[in-house]
This record gives C-alpha cells, structure tokens and sequence, in this order.
C-alpha cells in the first residue's frame, strides 16, 4: 500500500525518502539501544603477604700483604715484652726487654701469617758462675738486635673473640750481645741462644696480646651491625633509600694464597629499597654468634619495592580512556568514565558506557612485568564472567569489538625510569665506597630480575631483585 502511494504521489515519494526515512531509521536505531546490567565484581584484597627474598651477601676479604703490612706496624710499636724481675721464670737471674727496632716484615703461608719482628735486646744477667778460672759473679747489661721469625693462626671464635696462635719460627742475629770484661768485648753467642730461646714464647704470648688488644673485634662488628640497620639515603634526588635488616653473620677459615690473606664474610640480611620517605626501622643491637661455614654463595640480592598507588593508576586510566569512541561497524560505544580496583591477583576494570549498548561492563586482568617496555601490564585483560554471560544475549558483537586491545595498549603503567635510577644508584654506592674504616668496597649489579607483583586496598606493589658481586679490601692511609 505504502509503495502504490508513494508512487502515485511523486510530492510525497520525496518527502518520504529524504525526511520520513531517515527519522524512521534514527527511531529504530534508539530503540535499539540495549540496557546492559552487570553484577559487579566484588572489590577483595586477599593476595598472599609478601616475604622478600634473603640477601646472602659474599664479603671477599683479600688483604695484600703489603697493606696487611702497614696496619701491623701501625698497630704492633714500642716495647714488645718486658722481663723485670731476676727470680722469676725459676729464678733464671735474667731481665729482658725487647722494643720493636725496624718495620715488621709480613706474609702468609697457607693459614697461617708469617712475620719476621726485628728488635732492639736490652739484656741485664746476673752472673755468678766461674768461666775460664774468672769468676764472673756481677750483674752485666747488654744490648742486641735480632730478628724473631713467628708463625701466626688467626681464627675468630663464635663470641667474636680473636683467637691468635703465635708459634716461634727461629730468629736471626743482626747484632749478638756482648758483656765487657777486663777492656774487652767477651762474646756471649751460646749463653744469648740459650737465653733467647727460653724468652722466644714469651715474646710471641707478648705479641698475640698486642694484636688482641688492637682489634677488639667484638666491638668493631657490633657497632658495625647497628649502624647497618639504620636506612640510608643512596640517591637524594629520587628519595631512594637502602634499609637493611641483618639476622646471622658466617666467615669461612683465613688462608694465604699469593702472598695475601684471603678470607671470606657472608651477612644474611633482608636488603631492601624504598623510594619516597625514610623507611621505618627497629635497630636489633644483638649481636648474633659467628656462624663458622666451609662455604659461601658468591652473589647478592637487593629487594626493590614499587609502589604504584591505585589513585595513580586511576588518575592515568581516566586520562587515556574517558570520553572515548568505539565505532564497530553500526555499533556504536562511549566510555564514560573508568573505575580500576582489585580482586585478589587480578585487576577489575569497570567501564561505564553509552551508545548502542549502555550501562556498566567489567574486564578483568593480572598485572604483570613487561621486560621490553618496563612496565606493568594487563595480562590477559578480557571481559569479566558476568559481563559475557549478559553480552552474549544483547550485545555478542562486543566480543568482537577492538575494545579490548584499546584496553590492554592504554592501560600500561611505566616504571623504567625507576627501575634505572634504582640500579644506578646501587651501582654508584657499591663503586669505591669507604664508608667504613680501613676499607673499600667495590662491587656491582649484574642484573635485575621481577620478583611478584601484588595487589593492596592501596596501590599495586611490584617487586624486584638485584643481583651483584661485592668485594671489600684493606685500605690503610
């Protein structure tokens, strides 16, 4: 009927085809328009807490002789044994005083230092003895320089005290002591031998009580165990703090391998990285037992913590996506805003749109670690259950819709300009740092791995590991 009218009225032909028509069209493409109503996710926060990983860090100590040299003659000067009384040591009517007179020689040899101690003899015997039909009966001074060989194992107890076993290793005369008689100079060669060799042990007790009262080596790691506790500030510019918690200490034996003392320390510590304020910490000043190991790990790992804060995320997400257009054919959708929040391990996006379909849909995707872009992204990023279940009878051709991809190319989080001034600041603190006396600490960062990645009520945490070398040695000015 429409059309025989249409073709006997040309008037209203034209009217229809230009006017009527299309306003038909727009009516039918309204009523078109679907109602779409989603249950919403429900927002939960259950992900297991986070336990970093342990840093087992590997302390080389190798000392070279050379400096190992100067720091026992700074330390090792002046009167090194001291026998002042006649009737002692079974009334062997001696005296002895022995003063360092030249620099201490140092080296090893398999686990033990070896040292030549050149000394200055102050000698006073009483004799009273016939030798060669004169009788000698009188209290005669001498002097003598000789240089004592000793052999030194040093081990270091589970109190932290030093333990030094200092063994004599023979002597060399540089000038034998004489006593005058009668205008000459009678050399006493064998009586000295015998005399020395009854005070060798002495001098050596008199040395390892030199060197135990020069490292107090109790104090000096237990002041250095709670120092290393309080946060440090390694990149002021980008707040980047290193805290430290420590819980056991190890060292291997000391050796001598190439004329130096090798030794090796491992601290078992929890070594993280913070950015922003100074990170809480509670000081432990207890002094844990020295861990005695044939072995330790030659690596270790720094944990680094990114926050990326779901306001953060939020604030970017309406930035890139409110207000966009999706055009699919005739299909038509506008996001009106965007809502991101968690659930679990994943991450609900809620999408309220308008256009051919309208209400509110979910998607739901994991964050992971990107390695190419550095940066945290969406993985599997796709409608929710819900959503699919209602779509699938109003509005299938949404599966098809480049929506999605939209979704996953602009929700990505960057965190690559963290993730380098992180290294780069642990890298720089590690490189010919002398923060702690007579020593330098040289190291790097070899590589820097994602750990997990955990959702809370307030923002997204990503963690990470840095793995290095770390090389301490002796320094003395």
């Amino acid at each position: 009927m429409l059309v025989i009218l249409l073709n006997k009225n040309p008037m209203l032909n034209k009217f229809f085809w230009k006017c009527l028509l299309p306003a038909l069209l727009l009516l039918l493409a309204t009523s078109a328009c679907r109602t779409i109503r989603v249950e919403k996710p429900a927002e939960r926060y259950d992900a297991p807490e986070y336990h970093p990983q342990y840093s087992n860090i590997n302390i080389p100590l190798e000392v070279n002789k050379v400096q190992l040299k100067k720091l026992v003659n700074k330390r090792l000067t002046g009167q090194l044994y001291a026998d002042t009384s006649f009737d002692d040591n079974d009334r062997d009517n001696l005296m002895l005083f022995a003063s360092k007179m030249d620099s201490i020689d140092v080296g090893f040899e398999n686990n033990f230092m070896t040292y030549r101690v050149p000394l200055k003899i102050y000698l006073r015997k009483r004799i009273g003895v016939q030798l060669l039909g004169v009788n000698l009966g009188d209290i005669k001074d001498a002097d003598a320089a000789v240089a004592l060989k000793f052999k030194t194992k040093l081990n270091i107890n589970r109190d932290w005290s030093l333990s030094t076993t200092t063994l004599p290793d023979g002597y060399d005369w540089i000038k034998t002591p004489t006593v005058s008689f009668a205008g000459f100079d009678l050399p006493l060669p064998l009586i000295s031998d015998i005399l020395l060799k009854g005070s060798l042990g002495d001098i050596a007790k008199g040395i390892d009580k030199s060197v135990k009262s020069a490292v107090d080596l109790r104090k000096i790691v237990g002041d250095a165990w709670t120092a290393m506790q309080k946060p440090v500030l390694i990149s002021p510019g980008d707040s980047l703090w290193l805290k430290l918690s420590p819980s056991q200490l190890s060292s291997v034996p000391i050796q001598g391998k190439g004329g130096n003392m090798i030794s090796s320390l491992g601290l078992k510590a929890l070594v993280e990285l913070y950015y922003g304020r100074e990170p809480a910490c509670t000081v432990n000043p207890e002094l844990p037992p020295l861990k005695l190991t044939s072995a330790l790990p030659e690596q270790f790992n720094i944990n680094l913590s990114l926050d990326i804060p779901l306001s953060y995320i939020n604030s970017l997400a309406r930035t890139t996506m409110r207000g966009y257009t999706m055009s699919y054919g005739r299909y038509k959708v506008i996001v009106r805003d965007i809502t991101i929040y968690g659930q679990g391990d994943k991450l609900i996006v809620e999408l309220p749109v308008e256009g051919t379909v309208k209400g509110t849909i979910f998607l739901a995707g994991t964050p992971e670690f990107n390695k190419d872009s550095l940066s945290i992204e969406l993985s599997g990023l796709d409608f929710s259950v819900a959503t699919k279940n209602v779509a699938v009878k109003t509005a299938s051709w949404l599966f098809h819709s480049p929506l999605v991809q939209k979704l996953r190319s602009r929700l990505v989080f960057p965190v690559g300009e963290q993730l380098r001034s992180a290294r780069a600041a642990v890298a720089a603190s590690l490189r010919e740092n002398r923060s702690v006396e007579n020593f330098k600490i040289n190291g790097q960062v070899d590589r820097l791995e994602p750990d997990q990645i955990r959702i809370t009520p307030a923002s997204v945490k990503a963690y990470f590991v840095l793995t290095g070398r770390v090389k301490v040695s002796l320094v003395v000015e």
